[in-house]
């Protein structure tokens, strides 16, 4: 399926690279302890998956790092939402909640600041944008379902 999922993305003009990958952080793996198998194999096959305009993304196992050397953080939304947040004890604790809870897997500032992220709860992607990143709705009921559903036409904001 991923190989499959990224020769399809190269024919929309995305550029990918594959082949062995860097592990992904433990402390990912202990904030986000329900990760699917198949994003796991994804992270695990796949260095680089970006869009031809190279605004859109899709984070892998090197981009969950945190070297200062990366132009965009993993955690990108989750920070200004922090910034924003300054001050106000409650909303700072409801944002970290919904970040605990949900892994972005996707970045985009094509039309705006938006991401999709596996809910941790269910398995399912969802997807929100800028202003209010913690506002967001469900587009697939898991990962699998993500990536057919790009491949069969439904896109990728």
């Amino acid at each position: 399926m991923i190989h499959r999922f990224v020769n399809h993305m190269q024919t929309q003009g995305w550029r990918a690279e594959t082949g062995s990958n860097l592990p992904l952080p433990r402390w990912i793996t202990s904030r986000y302890p329900s990760l699917p198998d198949l994003w796991l194999q994804f992270i695990g096959e796949v260095r680089e998956l970006f869009s031809p305009d190279e605004t859109t993304w899709f984070l892998c196992a090197g981009d969950y790092d945190t070297r200062p050397d990366h132009a965009w953080r993993w955690n990108e939304w989750e920070e200004l939402s922090l910034i924003n947040a300054e001050g106000d004890e409650d909303w700072t604790s409801g944002i970290r909640a919904f970040w605990d809870s949900h892994l972005p897997i996707v970045l985009s500032v094509r039309d705006g600041y938006a991401y999709y992220a596996i809910s941790m709860a269910d398995g399912s992607v969802v997807y929100g944008s800028e202003p209010e990143f913690e506002e967001c709705r469900q587009v697939a009921v898991s990962f699998e379902a993500f990536l057919k559903d790009i491949m069969d036409g439904n896109g990728i904001a």
